[in-house]
C-alpha cells in the first residue's frame, strides 16, 4: 500500500472508491483480504489524520453520491475519530494517565520475552505475526484486524494495552491519540467498563476467507479492570485582548 503526502492523490483516492466501492462498503467493510486488496474500504484515515482532506468533506461526497440511508455505516465510521477526538479532550487525564503509565511498563517490559516476540512477530500466532509485519511495512492495518490485534495482545499474550497502543503508534500513517488510545482501552474493556472485545477463531477465518490456521486463542478472558474514573473538564476558551505581533492563522480550505 502506498500514501502519497498529496492532497492531489487523497482526492484521487476518494473520488476512486466513492465511485467505485462506497456502494459495497457496508457488506464488505469487516473483511481484511489482504495489504494488496483494500478495496472494500477508503484507506482515507491517514489523509484525514494529518488533515489532508477533513471528516466534513468526505461525508459531503460521499452524500452526492448516496443517500444517508445507504450511506449510513460509512458516515458513522469517517465520524468515530471525530467522536474520539471530543470525548478525550473533556477528559485530557486520560491521556496523562496513560502516558505515565507506559512510561512506567516500558521500562518493566524492555526485557520480557514474550513483549519482544510479540512485537518482532515471533509469536505462535501466525495471524498475529503476519500482522505485526504488515503494520511495519506498510504503516497500516485494516480497522477490524487492529481489533483482533488488540485482543489478541492484551488476552491472549496477556500484555499491558499500553505497550500496544504504544506499537500502533509509532507505525500507523494514521496513528491518532485519541481513536488509538481509546480503541485500545475500549477492547481491554475498560473504556466501557466491563464491556471489552474477544477475537475468536471462528471470526477471523471468516473475515480473512481463511487465510489463516492456528488461530489458538484465549476467547474467556474477562474484562480487565480500572479502578480510575474520569470526570468532564469544563474547556473554556476566552478571547484575548492582548493579541502579540506574531500569530499563526488557519483557515478551512473548504470556506470561503
Amino acid at each position: 500500500m502506498i500514501f502519497e503526502a498529496s492532497r492531489v492523490k487523497a482526492v484521487d483516492r476518494l473520488n476512486h472508491f466513492i465511485e467505485n466501492n462506497l456502494s459495497e462498503y457496508s457488506k464488505l467493510r469487516n473483511f481484511d483480504f489482504g495489504p494488496d486488496n483494500r478495496s472494500n474500504i477508503s484507506c482515507l484515515s491517514p489523509y484525514i489524520t494529518h488533515g489532508v482532506i477533513g471528516e466534513l468533506e468526505v461525508i459531503e461526497k460521499s452524500l452526492k453520491k448516496f443517500s444517508f440511508v445507504k450511506n449510513e455505516k460509512f458516515i458513522q465510521e469517517v465520524l468515530w475519530r471525530t467522536y474520539w477526538k471530543g470525548w478525550l479532550e473533556l477528559r485530557p487525564n486520560v491521556w496523562t494517565d496513560y502516558l505515565i503509565e507506559l512510561n512506567d511498563l516500558r521500562n518493566k517490559f524492555k526485557c520480557n520475552q514474550n513483549y519482544l516476540n510479540a512485537i518482532k512477530g515471533k509469536t505462535n500466532i501466525e495471524c498475529f505475526n503476519e500482522w505485526v509485519n504488515e503494520l511495519k511495512e506498510n504503516n497500516y492495518l485494516h480497522n477490524h484486524t487492529r481489533m483482533w490485534f488488540a485482543s489478541i495482545w492484551i488476552f491472549t499474550l496477556e500484555l499491558p494495552w499500553q505497550l500496544g497502543a504504544e506499537l500502533f503508534m509509532q507505525h500507523l500513517y494514521d496513528g491518532d491519540a485519541a481513536s488509538n488510545t481509546l480503541g485500545w482501552r475500549w477492547v481491554a474493556g475498560i473504556q466501557t467498563q466491563g464491556k471489552h472485545y474477544l477475537a475468536s477463531e471462528w471470526n477471523i477465518k471468516k473475515f480473512t476467507n481463511n487465510r489463516f490456521q492456528n488461530i489458538k486463542l484465549n476467547e474467556n478472558a474477562t474484562p480487565k479492570v480500572s479502578e480510575k474514573s474520569y470526570s468532564l473538564v469544563d474547556q473554556v476558551f476566552k478571547k484575548h485582548q492582548n493579541i502579540e505581533e506574531k500569530n499563526l492563522l488557519f483557515f478551512d480550505p473548504l470556506k470561503d
